[in-house]
């Protein structure tokens, strides 16, 4: 089921881009790469040290499917959220256990800045150092 990331009602136009991001940490947490690609626009921009550049949500979406394959039991804890306007940053930490033999464990600290339009995550620019874990 896809999540819906429609917020209405008075005074909550500065509260839409918090819950369109919240909704996807939440997406991410059920592993839930189909909701997720509802949140993104279909032309959204993904880069990290990664992906320089990936633009579109079901690409977006398939990237989330090969970290949820990749840790089985990953989980996105946010530490901060703030937001102006339509930009909503977000410090995070992914942690979960590899699927390898060993089931390393990692824990990544995780900064994001997402922009938001009509309820769509459209540039998402994420940083973490690919080294730590």
């Amino acid at each position: 089921m896809a999540a819906s990331p429609v917020v209405s009602g008075p005074g909550t136009s500065q509260l839409e881009p918090v819950k369109t991001v919240q909704l996807k940490f939440e997406a991410f947490n059920r592993h839930d790469a189909a909701a997720i690609e509802t949140l993104y626009a279909s032309d959204a921009i993904l880069r990290s040290p990664d992906y320089p550049e990936l633009v579109g949500n079901s690409k977006i979406a398939d990237t989330y499917r090969w970290i949820f394959d990749a840790i089985p039991d990953a989980k996105d804890s946010i530490v901060s959220i703030d937001s102006t306007e339509n930009r909503v940053y977000v410090q995070f930490v992914l942690s979960g256990h590899m699927k390898d033999p060993g089931h390393k464990p990692i824990s990544v600290r995780i900064m994001s800045v997402y922009t938001i339009k009509d309820h769509r995550v459209v540039s998402d620019s994420t940083y973490y150092d690919r080294k730590a874990s």
